[in-house]
């Protein structure tokens, strides 16, 4: 099976969906699908960030190619598309295409070439300056819905979601969660440590109220994200005194700057579009390192069956999350079923799964 990944976008190798996008990528190969991830460039960010997940900058199936989207001054996707037909003609026939973003399925319904659309938010949804932007993405996502061979969504209440707001859409969704590498031989958590958040420090992620909230419980807090200008900014903004900050580190570092945290936090605001449909990938970091996650109660977590190590706090408010870090109680028990979870939700393991919804669907292609 040779599958085409189109990211039609530079790669930062900061990026959530890139870290999705390359995992996805990877596990894939791993699998035996010849993977071809194209990009808009950032070939070097890519190249670091494949060495950062795998050890080395090549690996069997993978193959990185990079096409531009610039042309003087001047960029945009229809620069990118015009390079991509050309690209295309000049390769051997893919059987499929993968797509997170909108505006790939076009490149691909020009190309004949049956595409998998995998949704993780409602990008309609996204307030926009104008009603006219609004208007476009919506006919933008109903069309690529509408033409995908295969619909993915990352959580059950996503596909629901998406459904209900676009009408017409067979019941045929692929429910496929994010998921995360393999656990450690061991828990790296500790009874007494700070408890502790991974990712960015972008507003919605809900910083604020853990901030707040661990002030409250007067318990210690950890945060692990963004660089050094970003923290001071957050500053600002936040009283940010006593707090336990270290700047982003790559994956292969994060079991180290997790240990010996108390239990990891997810506070994305549900009220944001982005939020509302989120399926965390900071959720499967913690748990195959052997830490207890206090997470905001988000619909995905539905699709992924969490069990008692992960507490859902049921309200996103301060009150409500200090009183739940404040009752905390560490348990050994509860570390090993978090890292027995994490076993079960593998990019190997969703690799597979995808796999067999290709099969499924039956459908090959040809330009």
């Amino acid at each position: 099976m040779r599958l085409l990944y189109l990211y039609p976008e530079e790669w930062t190798g900061r990026r959530a969906r890139e870290v999705h996008t390359l995992s996805t990528c990877i596990a894939l190969a791993q699998y035996g699908v010849e993977v071809t991830l194209l990009t808009a460039g950032g070939r070097r960010e890519l190249l670091s960030h494949v060495r950062d997940m795998t050890g080395a900058t090549e690996m069997p199936g993978l193959h990185l190619a990079t096409l531009s989207r610039t042309l003087g001054p001047i960029r945009s996707a229809a620069i990118f598309s015009f390079y991509f037909r050309i690209w295309l003609w000049w390769q051997e026939k893919f059987d499929w295409a993968y797509v997170i973003h909108l505006k790939a399925a076009a490149m691909l319904s020009r190309a004949r070439l049956p595409y998998a659309y995998e949704a993780h938010e409602i990008f309609a949804e996204t307030p926009q300056k104008n009603e006219t932007r609004q208007t476009q993405l919506h006919q933008l996502e109903k069309k690529l819905l509408e033409g995908a061979a295969l619909r993915i969504a990352t959580s059950a209440s996503l596909a629901a979601a998406l459904r209900r707001r676009y009408g017409g859409l067979s019941d045929n969704f692929v429910i496929a969660p994010n998921a995360g590498l393999s656990p450690l031989d061991r828990g790296i958590s500790a009874a007494n440590g700070p408890f502790v958040y991974a990712g960015s420090i972008a507003d919605w992620k809900g910083l604020d109220l853990v901030i707040q909230a661990s002030r409250d419980a007067q318990v210690p807090l950890k945060i692990i994200g963004g660089t050094a200008e970003e923290w001071q900014q957050l500053g600002q903004n936040l009283d940010t005194r006593g707090i336990i900050w270290q700047s982003r580190v790559p994956l292969s570092e994060l079991p180290e700057a997790l240990g010996g945290a108390r239990a990891g936090l997810i506070p994305t605001q549900p009220e944001t579009p982005s939020g509302r449909y989120s399926c965390p990938m900071k959720l499967f970091d913690y748990a195959r390192c052997g830490l207890s996650v206090i997470s905001t109660a988000l619909p995905s977590l539905q699709s992924l069956e969490v069990g008692p190590w992960c507490l859902q706090v049921s309200s996103p408010t301060r009150e409500a999350w200090a009183e739940t870090m404040r009752n905390f109680h560490y348990s050994a028990t509860q570390v090993e079923m978090a890292r027995n979870w994490a076993a079960a939700h593998t990019w190997a393991k969703r690799a597979e799964f995808l796999v067999r919804a290709f099969a499924r669907c039956g459908v090959r292609g040809s330009f």
